[in-house]
């Protein structure tokens, strides 16, 4: 189901969509495609924002360069808008050669150029309800849908940039990404920071200066996982089919 509101002014969803995904080649990041599965609704009172700028669809299989929701603070308020996932540094002369700057690590962000502006005063809620990883098996790699217990929605701790002025205006994110908790290691030695609800606030706080403490593993104990099919190395596949279990679960 796709929703449609005004959008922001720097791009259009519907009118890249098709262009980004096909020029995104199949390579598979630390924390390189996520789900946000839960109807526009329900993101909106878990995350408590007070408007909503873009579009919004419900997604199974998200990847890089794609326009997405993100949670940033205006003066108090909690906006959700649709932000480019692949950050662009302000300082970038230019924004087609510019790095995919999809994940930022936690340990480095406050010293990397790239990130640590952002990381001081920009600083965001990504939305999700699950995300990929995949391991090495028999000489190929094995794609598995990581979610909470409960399949609910959940936040990454993100950073944002806005490069460019006018009609060029571009804003985009980027994910932190820390070291795996004890459930995922088998799957990856990494995984992004999952923020728990009652730190929304303080992330989103550009008063707080320094908020490392909450860059760490989430719990073990509130996530599961399962294998799913290969059809979700392809950014082209996003549908239910993509979380299915495969038959060796």
């Amino acid at each position: 189901m796709g929703y449609g509101f005004s959008c922001s002014p720097f791009l259009s969803l519907g009118s890249v969509m098709g262009s980004i995904l096909e020029g995104i080649p199949q390579v598979i990041f630390m924390c390189g495609r996520y789900t946000l599965r839960k109807p526009l609704k329900e993101v909106i009172a878990h995350f408590e924002a007070q408007s909503f700028k873009g579009e919004y669809l419900e997604r199974y299989n998200i990847a890089p360069t794609q326009l997405l929701p993100v949670v940033v603070d205006n003066n108090g308020n909690r906006e959700l808008e649709v932000m480019r996932w692949g950050l662009i540094p302000s300082w970038a002369k230019d924004s087609k050669t510019q790095s995919l700057l999809i994940n930022a690590r936690a340990e480095t962000i406050q010293e990397k150029p790239s990130f640590r502006s952002s990381f001081k005063s920009r600083r965001c809620l990504v939305p999700a309800d699950g995300f990929y990883e995949w391991t090495k098996r028999n000489g190929g790699k094995v794609p598995y849908w990581i979610h909470m217990t409960d399949e609910g929605l959940f936040a990454f701790a993100g950073i944002w940039s806005e490069w460019g002025k006018g009609e060029e205006l571009i804003r985009s994110f980027s994910i932190i990404t820390t070291g795996a908790n004890s459930r995922l290691k088998s799957l990856h030695d990494r995984m992004p920071v999952i923020l728990a609800p009652e730190n929304y606030t303080t992330w989103l706080d550009s008063s707080h200066k320094n908020p490392v403490s909450l860059l760490h593993a989430y719990p073990s104990e509130e996530m599961a996982y399962h294998e799913v099919s290969l059809r979700v190395n392809s950014p082209l596949n996003d549908d239910p089919e993509c979380l299915k279990p495969t038959k060796s679960e």
